[in-house]
């Protein structure tokens, strides 16, 4: 594993018996892409040891405990990591189903009903998007707030129909509260202008 060679044999075995913390920190915060160069699970698995190494060399046990002090330090660099490659690729937002141009057809039957695995196929240029997610779906509960999350869970790369097994619901129901959810957040001036920044 690159970086374990320099660290102490006490830091080695942090890192040893914490790798779950990096398979946490991509499956929580970053859309693994097989087919891009980069982001592959195994190069982001790669990148959060890397990351993993760095927190048990500079963690000093004061603080905080070592699990929750290197969940932010991969957290952060595995964001960081993601943030200087979505440059290099270059790859545009694709929200424009929260546009407010769109249309969602009538009583929100639009194309998330259909579930298409390709619907959100194209990339986020800033993982800020899901901090957006995060603080926005507080404002909100019941469906709407379903919807949203479903919503963050497509922007990872969740299709339709694995939401709806995750959660134990029929796919039009992950439709459906997407379409609510969608049309709360056209209405909410805050989420719209963080949007288009």
């Amino acid at each position: 594993m690159k970086g374990i060679e320099y660290l102490n044999n006490e830091q080695k075995e942090l890192v040893e018996n914490h790798l779950d913390i990096v398979k946490w920190a991509i499956y929580s915060h970053i859309t693994v892409k097989e087919s891009v160069y980069g982001f592959s699970y195994d190069d982001l698995f790669q990148e959060g040891c890397i990351w993993l190494c760095k927190a048990a060399a500079t963690y000093n046990g004061e603080l905080a405990q070592f699990v929750t002090y290197a969940q932010v330090v991969v957290k952060n660099g595995l964001l960081t990591y993601c943030k200087k490659m979505w440059k290099q690729h270059k790859y545009a937002v694709n929200l424009s189903d929260i546009s407010p141009d769109t249309d969602d057809g009538v009583n929100g039957t639009d194309a998330d009903n259909n579930i298409a695995e390709d619907e959100y196929n194209s990339f986020i240029s800033d993982t800020a998007i899901f901090d957006l997610f995060k603080s926005i779906k507080s404002e909100y509960d019941g469906i709407t707030r379903l919807g949203i999350e479903a919503l963050e869970l497509k922007v990872k790369g969740y299709t339709g129909a694995e939401i709806a097994a995750l959660w134990g619901v029929k796919q039009n129901h992950i439709g459906a509260w997407i379409t609510r959810a969608k049309k709360k957040l056209r209405q909410n001036k805050r989420f719209m202008a963080e949007l288009q920044t």
